[in-house]
C-alpha cells in the first residue's frame, strides 16, 4: 500500500454521505462436502469516500491494475483488515485501518480492488 494517499485529517459528519456494507466471507461446507463461500454482512454504515490512487503492475504475465479508496466511517471495534466493503456494486478488500487522533470517533479503511488482464 506504499505510495497511496493517507487518510484525510479531521473528518466531519457531513462528509459521511455514501452508504456502504462491511462484511467478511465465511466458508461453509455444503451437503456434498465442498466448501461454499457465504458473504456475511457485519454492518451497513454511512461513509466518506476518497480516491487514494491506483497502480499498474505486472505479475505472472498478467497486467494488473489496483485501485485504492480510503473509506471513513464512525469508529467500530468489530471492523478488521481482511474484511470487505461493498461500494457501488464492487467488493473492495480492506488492507489497512487507521484512526484519526486515536480518539475513537472515526475509523479509516484503506481498501483495494485488483483487476487483471492477461495478454
Amino acid at each position: 500500500m506504499r505510495g497511496y494517499k493517507n487518510f484525510e485529517s479531521n473528518p466531519r459528519p457531513g462528509d459521511l454521505r455514501h452508504m456502504i456494507e462491511i462484511g467478511y466471507t465465511e466458508n461453509t461446507v455444503n451437503e456434498n462436502g465442498y466448501p461454499e463461500p457465504t458473504e456475511v454482512v457485519v454492518c451497513k454504515v454511512w461513509s466518506a469516500v476518497t480516491d487514494a490512487g491506483n497502480q499498474h503492475y505486472r505479475a505472472a504475465d498478467v497486467m494488473n491494475t489496483e485501485a485504492v479508496i480510503n473509506f471513513t466511517i464512525r469508529y467500530r471495534p468489530d471492523v478488521t483488515p481482511g474484511m470487505w466493503v461493498r461500494f457501488r456494486e464492487k467488493i473492495w478488500r480492506i488492507n489497512t485501518l487507521g484512526e484519526y487522533g486515536f480518539r475513537g470517533d472515526y475509523l479509516g479503511l484503506k481498501a483495494s480492488l485488483s483487476e487483471g488482464v492477461s495478454g
